[in-house]
């Protein structure tokens, strides 16, 4: 049975103490109130910074044995297509496909990184689309994944999955090339632990690649409180480049590649973000995940603009959004951007 998610209202606000991942500390300040802008979630929260190296987190912490229930409960992804997910995959090793990924920046996830025989696990794995582009890229690929609605997903596609959490050791016989988490790290409730769980699961030259909101990048300074990627109450802690190598050192690891990346879909996201006012416990329109069937534009409805017209939308589109990527590979450049992609091996130093 998938325990449920405990509201607020249903156990003492602060019940969980948030402590920070980059020092260890309990002592924080808050900074404001925070509540779930996408899907409706009802309760109240707030980000607080550490008093000791100033890392911010969401408070109060959620509990491991929450989550499944919260993202069962919130989280969209129960009308997931996989016969779509089968066609994206298809794509992955096509021509162009990664310079199309790197102007897009789509390139911020780590299975991209995978190399043909090896083994790869993805923690976090969402709708399964990461594993099945690992696989055509020559790579067997595992993955852990919270929500139990992937599980029909997994089950449809035959994709080695486990629903819960990482610390329930499955694969227990199996080594890897490389672990990855793509956005994920911030949905952790104690993220060392992970970090610490991962070492023995790892080859000897295995890597991990861990992908995560900047929370220093140009889009927050810009958004302040409604920057998209705070994500209350899923993002339990919000990184910094400086902040998650000290986190990454701190449990034994060592970067050996960091850089920024910025999709440009989150980008499009962002711009609409800031012309919409949330409401607690209301679901926004902007995050609603439909069926398939319920978005595909009618034939009527598609003849009422002239074949001109439509070629002038899609044109100015084009140009819009090809504007927003090529600012976007410039603040990428200068370390400004929206994602944080680390890569990282156990520091096997004396």
């Amino acid at each position: 049975m998938q325990p449920e998610y405990a509201t607020i209202q249903s156990r003492a606000f602060g019940q969980n103490a948030a402590v920070c991942p980059v020092c260890g500390s309990t002592e924080h300040t808050s900074i404001r109130p925070v509540f779930d802008d996408r899907y409706g979630c009802p309760d109240m929260f707030s980000l607080v910074r550490c008093n000791v190296c100033g890392h911010l987190m969401t408070s109060p912490a959620l509990a491991e044995e929450e989550l499944g229930g919260l993202y069962s409960t919130y989280y969209p992804r129960k009308h997931v297509n996989t016969a779509e997910l089968v066609a994206a995959a298809s794509e992955v090793a096509g021509s162009w496909a990664r310079l199309r990924r790197w102007w897009n920046g789509t390139n911020n996830q780590g299975q991209y990184t995978v190399s043909p025989g090896w083994v790869m696990l993805d923690i976090g794995c969402g709708s399964g689309l990461s594993l099945l582009e690992a696989q055509a890229l020559g790579a067997q690929a595992y993955g852990i994944e919270a929500d139990p609605n992937v599980s029909r997903i997994a089950d449809e596609l035959k994709l080695r999955v486990h629903i819960g959490s990482l610390h329930d050791r499955p694969f227990p016989d199996v080594s890897f090339d490389l672990i990855v988490l793509n956005q994920v790290i911030e949905h952790i409730p104690d993220p060392g632990m992970a970090l610490d769980a991962l070492k023995e699961r790892l080859k000897p030259m295995g890597r991990l690649v861990i992908v995560f909101p900047n929370r220093s990048s140009l889009w927050q300074r810009i958004s302040g409180p409604k920057w998209i990627n705070w994500h209350v109450p899923y993002h339990l802690h919000h990184f910094d480049a400086k902040g998650f190598r000290a986190f990454a050192q701190r449990h034994g690891y060592r970067v050996i590649r960091q850089k920024t990346i910025t999709p440009t879909i989150w980008t499009v996201l962002q711009l609409r973000a800031l012309h919409q006012t949330p409401v607690p416990g209301v679901p926004n329109a902007m995050w609603e995940v439909k069926p398939v069937a319920e978005v595909v534009p009618s034939t009527k409805t598609s003849l009422h603009a002239s074949s001109f017209v439509r070629l002038i939308r899609k044109l100015v589109r084009w140009a819009a959004f090809s504007s927003l990527s090529l600012f976007n590979r410039l603040i990428d450049l200068l370390g400004q951007g929206d994602s944080i992609l680390v890569e990282l091996q156990i520091d096997r130093s004396p």
